[in-house]
């Protein structure tokens, strides 16, 4: 007899799969970007910081990465009164992911085929890339993945009962 999978019990107050941790950790990895420009303000004291943030990051790459912050928003808005837009925008959430990883290797695709030499921060960012092909496998093998993606508290009707 085969064995159920317990992290199906796992299940917040309004019935629906909780969002692993993996899970959020994957939207904050492929939304790197954005995190290092949250650090980078919570830090302003710092001028490294503020450096380093000016020379890496660009409005074109934040805006690649904006649909995970979106998608970020969509889970935490979990809960009956959510409306249609962030419905939908959970309901393709594997494909979020998966378009800003792509969208994420070819931009590293591009800065590594420019690089002159190979050294650290080149093999790092080489690296961050096997992260996000592993991030789209895990997303699109995992049965669990796919049912967090399907599942968000059924609308409340405006006299206060589940539709």
């Amino acid at each position: 007899m085969a064995e159920m999978d317990e992290r199906y019990l796992n299940v917040n107050r309004y019935g629906v799969l909780d969002i692993p941790g993996p899970l959020w950790l994957a939207m904050a990895f492929l939304g790197r970007h954005w995190v290092l420009l949250i650090i980078t303000l919570a830090s302003r004291r710092s001028p490294d910081a503020i450096q380093l943030a000016s020379s890496s990051l660009s409005a074109a790459v934040l805006l690649f990465e904006m649909p995970v912050l979106i998608l970020a928003y969509a889970g935490f808005s979990r809960h009956p009164s959510t409306g249609a837009i962030l419905r939908f925008i959970w309901r393709n959430g594997r494909a979020i992911l998966a378009a800003t990883a792509v969208i994420n290797l070819g931009l590293l695709a591009w800065f590594l085929w420019h690089a002159d030499v190979w050294r650290r921060p080149e093999l790092l960012l080489a690296s961050f890339g096997l992260l996000d092909v592993a991030i789209v496998y895990g997303i699109y093998k995992s049965a669990y993945i796919k049912q967090v993606f399907m599942e968000f508290p059924e609308p409340v009707e405006p006299g206060g009962k589940p539709s």
